[in-house]
């Protein structure tokens, strides 16, 4: 079971949600119990949840970037030109694969079991490995229906997250 609780315009929410089986959950909002299809799921671009730590004193700290803790810069020079912008970073594939045709790895870990093979025929919620991270099993499941072409990771490999799991069959 996952406990959430949420708060929507100054109302707190507990909404429990326990796996039954295949894209079936049990969802408890209050009083009232659901039982819930799942018939899709997706990562979206910047959807990435960014941990933070709070002081005691109550105040949120967002974690420090690599450039805000970078050594303090030299004043610029008046008669120097502003340096061009640098290239944007390449983009990683989004975590998870939802309906794209990529599982990758939703965090660092290592593999511990590769379940399928490249042509086995998978269904969506199906195990295609299995991921230890902070000492926990992870089941990584297919989000969708669909014939592997490749199998990108082996047992014992480390993966960091985005990292390409298994790649589906286009279409």
């Amino acid at each position: 079971m996952r406990r959430y609780k949420l708060d929507i315009r100054g109302r707190e929410f507990e909404i429990d949600v326990t796996e039954l089986g295949n894209d079936l959950y049990q969802v408890v909002v209050g009083e009232e119990t659901y039982e819930v299809t799942l018939s899709g799921d997706e990562d979206l671009p910047g959807a990435t949840i960014t941990p933070f730590f709070q002081p005691a004193q109550g105040a949120a700290t967002r974690p420090a970037s690599a450039a805000s803790v970078a050594a303090p810069r030299a004043q610029p020079d008046a008669g120097a030109k502003p340096a061009a912008p640098s290239a944007p970073a390449p983009r990683r594939p989004a975590a998870g694969g939802g309906g794209g045709a990529q599982l990758s790895a939703p965090m660092p870990g290592v593999i511990l079991q590769v379940d399928v093979k490249a042509g086995d025929a998978v269904k969506r919620g199906q195990q295609v490995a299995v991921l230890e991270a902070m000492k926990m099993k992870n089941s990584i499941k297919s989000p969708r229906d669909g014939i592997v072409v490749d199998v990108c990771v082996a047992d014992g490999q480390a993966v960091g997250h985005g990292d390409a799991i298994v790649r589906f069959q286009e279409g």
